[in-house]
């Protein structure tokens, strides 16, 4: 190739690594060679000279929640601008696949971790990052870990959501969530309680270990039957959508039998009938922004401590909580 281009094997090789600048036009004919010849650099060949995989690793808990594609689509986006790869890998909630999953990217010897972490007190993988090692996690900070952070405040945005409720007038409101050893979770439904109780409110929670248990049948037993609810809150994605399914099955109409609001937005919420009110996370943001948080730690742009930072949620009104919105 640096025959075909007329330049020296040494000009060629600093071109392809990016290692050293060279004049524009000379660049031009590297690459114009490399073209020509059909040429594609051996990246894994690069990333061992340079001790780089030009790869980063992403861990989210749920690869099918609209929340975490967005997130992975826009974290891609700017690994991609920085002539990165990401590989992609799911905890599926567990603490012990979080770990496995981590520990199987460090062996692929990225360049940096983006990590979307349980939260549980069983998820700790401090031990196991190897020192120097950028990390930022999504969604909340890790106990005694020196980690960026990108986030939103989970208590708050539920606190408002269910305030919102109450304004409304509806005083029977049920909280339904999964997993409650989750971070996310848990302070969802710190929030929900912190509502309640500034109204006088007897709370009331419906709490299940898995999905699996979100059945027709729990849902007649547990909620409609013992709490009556005007109103109901699902902390998650996964619950809304296994909810309205269970309300199908027992014939209870949404936004005419009680008032429904989902913390997660999607993309069809606002085609049902009613359309579905819903907390919407900035997936895009948080994505991007933990992304960018990396590439300045691989690249040493800020070597300062760690950075948190929290972005805003924004309730999204439509008909299914009693506003006439439709959006």
């Amino acid at each position: 190739m640096a025959r075909e281009a007329g330049v020296s094997l040494e000009t060629a090789s600093r071109v392809l690594n990016e290692s050293y600048e060279v004049k524009e036009g000379t660049g031009a004919k590297v690459h114009e060679a490399m073209s020509r010849m059909g040429y594609v650099p051996n990246e894994l060949a690069r990333g061992l000279k340079a001790r780089k995989s030009v790869a980063i690793g992403m861990i989210m808990k749920n690869l099918s929640d609209p929340f975490a594609a967005s997130a992975i689509k826009a974290a891609q986006e700017v690994a991609r601008a920085n002539g990165y790869i990401l590989i992609l890998a799911s905890s599926g909630g567990y603490a012990d696949l979080e770990r496995s999953e981590i520990e199987n990217l460090i062996g692929r010897q990225v360049d940096g971790l983006l990590i979307s972490p349980i939260g549980s007190p069983r998820s700790n993988f401090n031990d196991i990052i190897p020192l120097g090692l950028p990390v930022v996690t999504l969604d909340q900070p890790i106990r005694d870990g020196d980690y960026d952070s990108v986030m939103i405040n989970n208590r708050l945005s539920a606190k408002g959501a269910v305030q919102h409720l109450l304004n409304h007038g509806y005083h029977r409101i049920v909280a339904v969530a999964t997993r409650p050893y989750l971070h996310t979770s848990s302070e969802r439904i710190a929030g929900y309680r912190e509502a309640m109780k500034r109204a006088v409110l007897e709370p009331r929670i419906c709490l299940v270990e898995s999905e699996e248990l979100l059945t027709a049948q729990w849902l007649s037993e547990n909620l409609f039957y013992r709490h009556s609810p005007d109103a109901m809150i699902c902390m998650n994605w996964v619950c809304t959508m296994l909810t309205l399914r269970g309300m199908k099955q027992v014939r209870k109409r949404l936004g005419t039998d009680l008032a429904f609001l989902s913390f997660d937005d999607f993309e069809l919420a606002g085609m049902l009938d009613p359309s579905l009110s819903a907390v919407r996370q900035p997936a895009d943001a948080l994505g991007a922004q933990a992304a960018r948080l990396l590439f300045d730690r691989i690249k040493g742009k800020d070597k300062n401590k760690r950075r948190s930072i929290v972005l805003p949620t924004e309730l999204i009104l439509r008909e299914s909580c009693g506003c006439n919105h439709s959006s």
